[in-house]
């Protein structure tokens, strides 16, 4: 084989469906993971009463996904770098399947942890993956709009995480509400083993032999060493963190607290997050593509998720509507920090893509995994001994300085853009 980029070819998706096809089983394991990862936050009263604990200890039941989903996320681009998405991500599905089985028949706490781990390292293959199948069945040029277009149904799943989910669970209760979505995710690994390709034309084949030639420590060290791809990473992982801690734990039990909302209709109201991010996730893409910059959009986001969330969380609101348009704004402005993992991509070897963007996933996921038990340990520290249905009530007050954490990281993400360097959509590492 000779040294150097194999030269893509990718099948005409005006006159395939196959692409589509592929990469959309991608997208309903993406689905799927998202559904997941953000389903504690409607099921936290069920969870601490049923295994009595603190909601620092939901913090780190809720937050052990992500330390298993950043710990996986380096290894797990190795891995589909050389063996490509679609045995892997066949495997990850099923054990996000089986592990949600098991966390809803556990009656013990660690149990519970490590299934929840599990189901962390499953769910760490499905972005990636998912982008790499974009990367190899489409174009370059492509690869913002299918980004976006990802975290779209990734969105549409937390929204299935909140208010429908929540109805399941005061329909079924929590427990068989995860027996029935572990059902749901066996029936989509069998998917994606039966439909699923890595890329056109055998190409797989051919990167895979052309991988086994390249110093993969030498190329992993370039990785780690690259400054942008750091400052990218972290204005990626400050500015993401907001979503999935607001939307995945504490905002269904502090909105029902400061409006007097019942469960379902506090969901109702984070789904609105959702569903901001998934009208506004392509086109980000589409706006940053066509501006030929990807930093206006990260920059917009940026200001306007920091606006945002300073209102619907410290602003004493009483309009139920005022609430709802901040809520989706947030999660229209949050949304644009997504064309970063474009930069991240731009910035990475083209043999190395899914390294690269592993890389920029890990980061987003430490962030969320430092924050969900710091917020949970704020709040227990500033609890004044309530109970209600043996579960902890938190003053106000207390939400108020725990989910400051959320703005704030928002806010250091803005200090750190004017130093990541504009890519102009071009990839820059093309060695």
């Amino acid at each position: 084989m000779p040294h150097g980029p194999t030269k893509m070819k990718y099948l005409d998706p005006s006159k395939s469906f196959v692409p589509w096809l592929i990469w959309g089983l991608g997208c309903v394991f993406y689905f799927y993971e998202c559904l997941l990862s953000v389903s504690p936050g409607v099921m936290s009263n069920e969870l601490m009463r049923d295994f009595s604990i603190t909601s620092q200890t939901l913090g780190i039941l809720s937050s052990v996904y992500f330390y298993s989903y950043a710990a996986m996320q380096i290894p797990g681009g190795v891995l589909m770098d050389r063996f490509g998405p679609h045995r892997l991500l066949t495997l990850a599905t099923f054990i996000c399947a089986i592990c949600t089985i098991a966390f809803g028949m556990t009656d013990n706490f660690y149990t519970a942890c490590v299934a929840r781990f599990m189901i962390g390292i499953g769910s760490s293959f499905a972005a990636v993956g998912t982008m790499k199948l974009a990367a190899n069945w489409f174009a370059p040029q492509r690869f913002a709009l299918l980004t976006g277009l990802m975290v779209t149904l990734g969105m549409l799943g937390a929204i299935g995480g909140e208010a429908p989910l929540a109805l399941l669970i005061d329909n079924f209760g929590w427990r068989e509400s995860m027996e029935i979505m572990g059902a749901l995710g066996i029936g989509i690994a069998f998917l994606i083993l039966l439909i699923a390709k890595d890329s056109p034309h055998h190409m797989h084949a051919q990167q895979q032999d052309h991988h086994l030639e390249d110093p993969l420590v030498k190329s992993l060290l370039a990785l780690v060493k690259n400054k942008q791809l750091w400052l990218v990473a972290t204005y990626g992982g400050l500015m993401y963190m907001a979503t999935p801690v607001f939307c995945g734990l504490w905002g269904v039990p502090f909105l029902m607290f400061k409006m007097h909302l019942s469960k379902a209709v506090a969901a109702n109201y984070i789904s609105l997050v959702f569903i901001g991010w998934a009208i506004a996730s392509p086109l980000w893409g589409i706006f940053s593509n066509k501006q030929g910059k990807r930093k206006p959009s990260m920059m917009i986001g940026a200001i306007g998720s920091l606006a945002t969330s300073i209102l619907f969380i410290f602003a004493p609101l009483k309009s139920g509507l005022l609430l709802q348009t901040l809520l989706f704004a947030f999660g229209v402005f949050s949304s644009g920090f997504l064309p970063a993992f474009a930069v991240a991509k731009e910035l990475c070897n083209k043999r190395y893509v899914a390294t690269g963007l592993s890389f920029m996933n890990m980061m987003n996921m430490v962030w969320i995994a430092m924050a969900q038990p710091l917020i949970g340990y704020v709040l227990d520290c500033l609890w004044q001994g309530e109970l209600v249905d043996h579960v902890r009530v938190y003053p106000l007050e207390a939400y108020y300085v725990a989910l400051s954490i959320l703005p704030l990281g928002i806010l250091i993400s803005l200090f750190v853009l004017p130093f990541i360097k504009e890519t102009y959509c071009q990839s820059v590492d093309d060695e």
